[in-house]
């Protein structure tokens, strides 16, 4: 039976996503161009990614309980790393179209930088649980996205050191991983319930995605 976190943790990985997807596409028109061409979609991409990690978030925090608290703190707290991380990089894609280049560019090397921290974290707690092919799918869906998300950061810091070219190469690269990431936390959140595992005794013990957090 899902529960109502776990409609959460799908619906943010939805539109993880799509916010990941949208921003790649934007990426991808603003190397191609050499221009500002697509950073719009970039920002959009971003705050749409927020959106999916807060709604994780806020789900890890309704299946909390006294059996799963220790691993489901690196879930809860990676989530929002991540989402403040997302936040930045709007904020530093909105400084770039308004004049303020320079920073702005920081101030999205750094989100960049939060984001991956987080994902990163979210996958040393999926390592840390009884595995399963949910937990392989996750650690590698957001060990996927804090790569990504570092390239991001190291493509940022290319363009300021005024190698714009390999930079914007890197965050293409890196936009395109964090797509792939996504997906994969998608298929690890549709896959539902694990199928009962007989305990001692012959019992039948029956998983939850829950139990597993």
């Amino acid at each position: 039976m899902i529960t109502h976190g776990d409609d959460l943790l799908i619906s943010g990985a939805w539109l993880l996503g799509i916010g990941t997807l949208v921003g790649a596409i934007g990426q991808t028109r603003q190397t191609l161009t050499s221009t500002d061409l697509g950073k719009d979609l970039v920002l959009k991409g971003n705050g749409i990614e927020a959106v999916g990690n807060s709604l994780q978030a806020i789900g890890r925090s309704k299946m909390l309980n006294p059996e799963n608290e220790r691993t489901e703190t690196y879930f809860i707290f990676g989530s929002w790393l991540e989402a403040i991380g997302n936040i930045a990089d709007a904020v530093g894609i909105g400084m770039q179209l308004s004049g303020s280049v320079e920073e702005g560019i920081r101030t999205d090397a750094l989100g960049s930088g939060i984001q991956g921290l987080g994902a990163a974290i979210e996958a040393i707690g999926a390592s840390l649980t009884e595995e399963t092919i949910s937990r392989s799918f996750e650690i590698k869906g957001n060990g996927l996205i804090s790569v990504g998300s570092f390239l991001e950061s190291v493509g940022n810091i290319f363009i300021l050191n005024e190698k714009v070219r390999m930079g914007e190469h890197i965050l293409l690269l890196g936009s395109w991983t964090q797509v792939f990431g996504a997906f994969i936390l998608i298929e690890a959140f549709s896959l539902g319930p694990e199928p009962p595992e007989r305990g001692k005794g012959g019992h039948n013990r029956h998983y939850s995605y829950a139990n597993y957090c």
